[in-house]
């Protein structure tokens, strides 16, 4: 398995992820952002890349935890893949556990809401992968999508697709946690060199 996934900056400050580098080995859950969500027919499924942290799905829901304080959670199993979703909009609120679903988005590591709590959830299914860090790149946010105010400022904490050109784009074999205005990282992944010996759980592992 590879995946693509989007590394936001402000993880670091969160406590939530530390600063990864080329060949580490990981132990990740991912969120999918939507930007089309439908229902379908369940089937195997596919996840399928478009490029880099975008893809195209077909899957299965498989649980639904609706006493969040502002989303449901939903996981689904698309191919051989599984991943959550918590933002999408009212038209498929009513999706139910067994359920197939299509849809495209944004990969992008769990900021908290499964790995953080799964121990609360009913009969959770296991979002862990253990993979390696194959590929680390540097996307800065253009200018022109960030909106400055005196000290502070505001805009997008990454991007999907190609709302970056190339020349944003800069390899980098670790990321840094010094502070770097408005920038993410675009993390490669790959399962099929991690040797046999378990992997921990990356996620809290900042202070280490």
């Amino acid at each position: 398995m590879q995946l693509t996934a989007i590394f936001e900056t402000w993880h670091f400050g969160d406590g939530n992820y530390p600063p990864l580098q080329q060949n580490e080995l990981v132990n990740l859950s991912f969120e999918l952002q939507p930007n089309s969500l439908s229902k379908c027919s369940p089937d195997i499924g596919r996840f399928e890349q478009i490029e880099d942290a975008n893809y195209r799905f077909n899957g299965t829901v498989l649980k639904i935890y609706g006493d969040l304080p502002r989303h449901p959670l939903v996981i689904v199993q698309a191919g051989n893949f599984k991943f959550y979703m918590d933002s999408f909009s009212k038209e498929v609120s009513d999706l139910k556990e067994g359920d197939g679903c299509t849809g495209s988005g944004c990969l992008m590591l769990d900021y908290y809401i499964w790995v953080e709590f799964r121990e609360t959830y009913r009969d959770t299914p296991n979002l862990l992968y253990p993979l390696r860090v194959t590929r680390i790149r540097s996307v800065k946010i253009p200018d022109e999508m960030v909106s400055r105010f005196g000290n502070t400022s505001s805009g997008p904490t990454s991007l999907c697709g190609p709302s970056y050109p190339p020349i944003a784009v800069t390899e980098v074999t670790r990321m840094t946690d010094a502070e770097e205005s408005w920038q993410f990282y675009l993390v490669d992944l790959d399962d099929s060199d991690i040797g046999g010996d378990p992997v921990p759980q990356t996620f809290g592992t900042s202070s280490v």
